[in-house]
């Protein structure tokens, strides 16, 4: 499963971590850093980390920057942001990430 893929071998951080991490209201790649250690030790998955937190939907390759910016832009509701940029609107695995974007408005 791709949520137990581990990213940061050097401190056992799983893909799903840094996911939680970012439903958890993480939007840079130090508070990545300092929430899961994702990153912080030879560096060697820092790209593969930035990766993740630049993407909010991998079913329609949306970023996390078109996500604000659908919100900063009124999207106040998941099915909004889905109409703007057709994020959470196939699987939905991504739905929570939304949520707190909306929330947190970042």
């Amino acid at each position: 499963m791709a949520g137990d893929r581990v990213i940061c071998r050097c401190r056992n951080v799983s893909y799903l971590d840094i996911r939680k991490a970012m439903k958890g209201g993480a939007r840079t790649l130090d508070e990545i850093m300092d929430q899961t250690g994702a990153a912080t030790c030879c560096g060697g998955c820092t790209s593969q980390v930035q990766a993740i937190l630049d993407s909010v939907c991998g079913c329609n390759n949306v970023s996390l920057k078109d996500v604000v910016n659908a919100v900063n832009n009124g999207a106040d509701t998941v099915e909004k942001v889905g109409e703007l940029t057709k994020a959470g609107s196939t699987c939905g695995r991504c739905k929570g990430l939304i949520e707190n974007i909306i929330e947190l408005k970042r």
